[in-house]
């Protein structure tokens, strides 16, 4: 009996020794695939900022367009985009 019971002891801290190396494995796994998700929301944040910055330089050059064009537009209503 107590051979029986020595071969149970023994499946069993096999058994522990097999759900401690599992939950190594998941935390590394977990670990790095928190770390990505972080690399991803910085590159989306990195994104979007740049984005924003499209937008915003794309407004300005249309606001500028916008006054040169009036500018032209006015320039030519005083007679002085006439050639003599």
């Amino acid at each position: 009996m107590s051979a029986d019971i020595d071969q149970r002891v023994a499946s069993l801290e096999e058994l522990a020794a097999d759900v401690r190396e599992f939950t190594k494995f998941l935390r590394d796994v977990i670990r790095r695939h928190d770390e990505r998700l972080d690399e991803h929301d910085l590159a989306f944040h990195q994104a979007d900022e740049k984005i924003a910055a499209l937008a915003d330089a794309q407004i300005r050059t249309e606001d500028a367009l916008q006054r040169l064009a009036g500018t032209v537009a006015q320039h030519v209503a005083d007679g002085h985009g006439e050639h003599t």
